[in-house]
């Protein structure tokens, strides 16, 4: 047995010279996520999880009951190669002594992260486990910026995009004060904006210092969410669907929207009147006299403040 492994270490040194070599000169930034729950940064337990926290990743399982295959064979090749480990070392598929049923990813201070290096083979063998946390762990920033999920825990950051980032989101935030400059003093506006952005609904009683404070506190944490949730061509519209509501002259059930009057669906013929449908809807150039119909119920409603 013992001459066979060295066997099989000597043809893989043999081959060395033609392998695929993935590891690169390249440093990766495991970063904290935060998820806001509306404490300052300096709090214990600000964005959502608590100072010196740790988390541990290991790699998935399939429904099968494999794991996650997070090597190319190429990868698996070389890396069991440059680690002097036997042949399928690395395979997922065995049955006895499986590498990675111990191989876990420790970040022992979550929200000081880790630091991955991969030109090192173990490093590099950490980096691939995280990329298979595919819920968990997003691939880069943009890719968590342009598809968010709302499980994501960590971003992997990589020193060749970070200036590029900084600049886009630098840019997001000035645009993102611009446009709140135009609607801080409009309060049924900015209280929907509000509740889009935050995903819940706000008495009307609220104050607007409230969300004033709540809406610079969301540019900061995601300057491009907000600003597309406020340069959205529905936004007004669906301002109007809201005041409506409250006033009587549209009745929601559930997540759907009628006209009062008539008890017709906010939607064409085949939709579901939802908040974004219904938008759609009335800004229809078809539908202007419901359109109309709201803004003069707003105009109603604005003058007996």
């Amino acid at each position: 047995m013992e001459e066979q492994i060295v066997k099989n270490k000597k043809e893989k040194t043999a081959v060395d010279d033609v392998m695929y070599n993935p590891l690169r000169k390249e440093k990766v930034y495991v970063r904290f996520v935060p998820h806001d729950n509306g404490l300052p940064k300096n709090h214990v337990m600000s964005g959502s999880k608590a100072d010196g926290a740790s988390d541990t990743f290991c790699v998935p399982m399939l429904s099968n009951g494999n794991y996650k295959n997070v090597l190319t064979n190429d990868e698996k090749d070389f890396l069991e190669n440059i680690l002097q480990l036997d042949n399928n070392a690395l395979s997922v598929y065995k049955k006895e002594n499986n590498f990675w049923d111990n191989f876990t990813v420790k970040i022992d201070n979550a929200k000081e992260g880790l630091y991955l290096d991969l030109s090192d083979p173990n490093d590099y063998i950490r980096y691939k486990v995280l990329l298979a946390n595919t819920d968990l762990i997003a691939p880069s920033v943009q890719e968590r910026l342009d598809r968010p999920k709302k499980t994501y825990m960590y971003e992997l950051v990589r020193q060749v995009d970070e200036h590029g980032l900084e600049k886009m989101k630098t840019d997001a935030t000035m645009s993102s004060f611009k446009e709140f400059a135009k609607i801080e003093n409009d309060f049924d506006t900015l209280r929907v904006l509000i509740e889009i952005l935050d995903g819940r609904p706000y008495a009307a009683n609220t104050s607007q210092e409230f969300f004033r404070s709540r809406a610079i506190s969301l540019i900061q944490n995601d300057p491009k969410g907000f600003l597309s949730a406020i340069t959205d061509q529905a936004l007004h519209a669906k301002v109007l669907i809201r005041l409506g509501t409250e006033s009587g002259v549209i009745a929601k059930r559930g997540d759907y929207y009628f006209l009062k009057a008539d008890n017709s669906p906010l939607c064409e013929s085949g939709e579901n009147p939802t908040l974004s449908i219904a938008a759609r809807f009335i800004n229809m150039p078809s539908h202007q006299d419901v359109k109309f119909l709201l803004e003069n119920d707003a105009t109603k409603k604005k003058g007996k403040k």
